[in-house]
């Protein structure tokens, strides 16, 4: 579905949590399969930026391999590369310091959305917000106390979303791929959404973070009146320096009168 990314009103940073299945969330889902194959050859081609593991990280990867034998999805334990070639969704692996700030220990993203996952790794969850205009400040504080305290057992859901000059799943910096331009014709966009899970590793500690990615062409949604509405609005309504980190700036004008 589209139709429920958008929130009500104006662009803004919201954490947007709601309560779900993290089974169902790592479970195979119909069509996974084009998806488990995109990643083997992603890791295959990108070992070195897609699959990352530190050594303080090695017992939060056990303790998600426990959990994902307790939900019947693997028989026994496995590397983390190879979770990265059996599991449709990316993850990551976190733990917070002495200090309570969460630190990126591990995990395998073939489909990240514009960033280099390898350069974040052993970095705090501030640092690698730090390049989101206005992240940090708006959402920082809030995160980290819903992190603290993140209750267990469930997994918490969020949406994100972009929109991508062409439809490769793998958008890593490195492959210097087409951007956005002014004069890109809208019907060729993609439009990326990111199903997201918060989970809590209770026996480490540590905090499990799933990314599931769907890809549509944006003329679907520009066919449904909903999400067609949440998208104008929130092209509108954007800030610049957000437009400019999203690769939205240059095509904004041309995006907000295809949509009206």
């Amino acid at each position: 579905m589209i139709e429920d990314v958008f929130y009500p009103g104006p662009f803004a940073f919201r954490m947007g949590l709601k309560r779900g299945d993290p089974d169902v969330f790592f479970r195979y889902h119909y069509g996974d399969e084009g998806l488990i194959n995109k990643r083997k050859e992603a890791i295959a081609d990108f070992p070195e930026q897609c699959s990352v593991l530190l050594p303080e990280g090695e017992s939060l990867l056990e303790e998600f391999n426990s959990l994902l034998q307790a939900w019947g999805i693997i028989r026994s334990p496995v590397s983390n590369r190879c979770l990265g070639e059996t599991l449709a969704p990316d993850f990551l692996l976190l733990k917070a310091d002495e200090s309570g700030m969460p630190i990126l220990l591990g995990g395998c993203v073939c489909f990240p959305s514009s960033w280099a996952f390898e350069k974040k790794i052993g970095r705090s969850l501030d640092w690698i917000h730090a390049v989101v205009p206005s992240l940090n400040e708006t959402l920082g504080a809030k995160a980290r106390s819903f992190l603290e305290k993140m209750p267990i057992g469930q997994a918490w859901l969020r949406t994100n979303w972009g929109l991508t000059a062409t439809n490769d799943l793998n958008q890593h910096p490195s492959r210097k791929l087409p951007r956005l331009k002014a004069d890109t014709d809208p019907e060729t966009i993609t439009f990326r959404i990111e199903r997201q899970a918060l989970i809590a590793l209770p026996n480490t500690g540590g905090i499990l973070f799933g990314i599931r990615l769907e890809t549509f062409p944006l003329i679907d949604l520009k066919n449904s009146p909903e999400a067609r509405s949440g998208l104008l609005e929130a092209l509108k309504t954007m800030p610049p320096e957000i437009a400019s980190y999203k690769n939205l700036k240059a095509i904004c004008p041309n995006l907000v009168r295809w949509l009206s």
